[in-house]
């Protein structure tokens, strides 16, 4: 089995809503410490960090990738200009980091994006015990720190549009998800997955599992 996990950073916060943890040396920390857990897994690990914060912290091997830009330098961001959502920088940076990775052309079975500061214990043993999905979601709806999806499926996903229904424009990211994930054939909720507790980036809260 050959799965990719994006994990998705912004070091340096940007004019978003809803930031709790605004410190960049604590933000740092947080994502050394869940990267250097994933780099030990036998998964594919591409970093995905908005910013411009290259973590010179980490060795790039054959089994991670880092892609750093500035999301406000970057000219196909153009419409992210005063887009205060979250979850559209995310997107963004997911499509875009891919397109410049070294693992662009590998062919994974799956593609995950996970938020870059939690760490799964056990996910790789996890996923090997489950049939064949198209997509894979928290078992809360309302939740996306973690889901994925096959390859042939990545752009249903993970496409960068904001549209919802026959809304030109949905700023609560995880609307989006739900609504592309119940498009899928074969869709996977899972259990709560079991983490060290971890400090939220946006609000005040301790997550112990995903």
């Amino acid at each position: 089995m050959q799965v990719l996990i994006i994990l998705t950073t912004t070091v340096y916060i940007q004019n978003k809503l809803y930031l709790f943890q605004t410190d960049p040396i604590i933000r740092i920390l947080t994502y050394l410490k869940s990267i250097n857990q994933w780099t030990q897994t036998p998964f594919k690990i591409l970093i995905a960090e908005n910013s411009g914060y290259q973590f010179n912290e980490l060795n790039c091997s054959d089994s991670l990738d880092i892609v750093s830009f500035k999301e406000s330098e970057v000219p196909e961001a153009w419409y992210l200009r005063e887009n205060q959502s979250k979850g559209a920088s995310e997107l963004f940076s997911i499509n875009y980091s891919l397109s410049k990775s070294k693992f662009k052309d590998f062919k994974f079975d799956y593609i995950f994006k996970c938020t870059g500061r939690y760490f799964i214990p056990g996910f790789w043993d996890f996923l090997k015990k489950l049939e064949p999905f198209d997509g894979f979601r928290q078992h809360d709806p309302m939740r996306c720190e973690l889901l994925g999806c096959t390859p042939s499926k990545f752009e249903v996903l993970f496409n960068r549009s904001l549209q919802l229904n026959d809304r030109q424009y949905c700023n609560h990211i995880e609307f989006l998800f739900q609504e592309r994930l119940d498009s899928m054939d074969v869709l996977y909720i899972s259990k709560k997955l079991s983490i060290e507790p971890t400090q939220q980036g946006g609000i005040n809260n301790i997550l112990d599992y995903l």
